[in-house]
């Protein structure tokens, strides 16, 4: 059903595995035109800034309010927020890089006229890493306010919002704009990610690290002291974050769905009305002026041919000549 809702709102794509369509990466789902537009172009580059500044804040932690430990910086990276940070800022500068150059082609009038482009490697890296990105900004921001989240250790500072909130917020707004679409097939990297962090988790407790405030464990849920409570937690992680994949997959059919009821069924309502109207005035256009012609030619004359009584009261005959 999504496949013929999306055909049928979409060019079909190019038969060859190798090939893709140009509105997937480079222009947004709900602009007309199919020129990639300055307005989206601005937007990513905005979305790329903002998540630039996000990592630095984080990485520097410029705007924290908690108490710092030894070799605090150094383990900014052991988290799973800081993971999906990264892939929020890694797929915003490829999307911006993509339609910049989109728009360079499009200046420059390259052979785009059938509005298909080849399928580059910086495409199949920008797809893995927004759907990476996306699916693990809900689970960071779900995981965190529900489970991770301690008072008495985390304060709610800029920082902490800005990795745990406007992350997700940001990436609800870009899955209701981007073009590409989600695949449910493309699970094995979301799922993926779960499974090499659950694995980096025990090798680093293994090797004997600590978080920032020098806990043994990274998250407090996720104790390896209690092998069989974590691994079953990890499962569970697991399994959420394909029911999330397969949630931004719904949202992804439902803007589908809207793109095509709301655009272009309108359109095309809207098209049908105005070809409907253009005909009619044209009619009543043609009507007008062949009655305005009648009646102003000189030689349409009425000429009484005939004229008689009989039972049924005088006839008259006209003609025009």
């Amino acid at each position: 059903m999504v496949t013929k809702i999306w055909s049928s709102c979409m060019p079909k794509p190019s038969s060859s595995p190798n090939r893709v369509e140009r509105h997937h990466f480079y222009l947004c789902q709900w602009q007309s035109s199919t020129q990639v537009g300055i307005c989206y172009l601005l937007y990513r580059l905005i979305v790329a800034i903002v998540f630039l500044a996000m990592l630095v804040c984080s990485v520097l932690d410029i705007g924290r309010s908690e108490p710092m430990f030894e070799h605090h910086y150094a383990k900014w990276w052991i988290y799973l927020t800081h993971w999906a940070l990264m892939a929020c800022t890694v797929q915003a500068w490829l999307a911006a890089i993509i339609v910049t150059k989109g728009l360079m082609i499009d200046r420059n009038e390259f052979e785009w006229n059938i509005h298909v482009a080849r399928e580059s490697r910086l495409h199949s890296v920008y797809w893995i890493a927004y759907t990476i990105a996306t699916v693990y900004s809900f689970i960071v921001t779900l995981v965190y306010w529900m489970f991770v989240y301690d008072s008495s250790k985390n304060r709610v500072d800029a920082v902490n919002l800005m990795v745990h909130v406007l992350n997700s917020i940001i990436m609800l707004i870009d899955l209701t704009i981007v073009g590409h679409p989600i695949k449910l097939n493309h699970a094995y990297w979301t799922t993926g990610i779960g499974v090499a962090y659950t694995l980096f988790s025990i090798v680093y407790y293994l090797a004997g690290g600590t978080d920032r405030h020098n806990d043994t464990n990274i998250y407090k849920m996720l104790d390896w002291t209690k092998p069989g409570k974590s691994i079953v937690i990890c499962a569970l992680g697991i399994f959420a974050v394909f029911l999330m994949h397969f949630l931004c997959y719904c949202l992804y059919c439902l803007r589908v769905w809207l793109y095509a009821r709301v655009c272009v069924q309108g359109n095309n309502s809207k098209s049908s009305s105005n070809e409907k109207i253009t005909s009619i005035t044209r009619t009543l256009s043609s009507m007008e002026e062949a009655q305005r012609e009648n009646f102003l030619n000189p030689t349409a004359v009425v000429d009484l041919k005939e004229s008689r009584h009989d039972g049924r009261g005088p006839r008259q005959v006209a003609s025009l000549r």
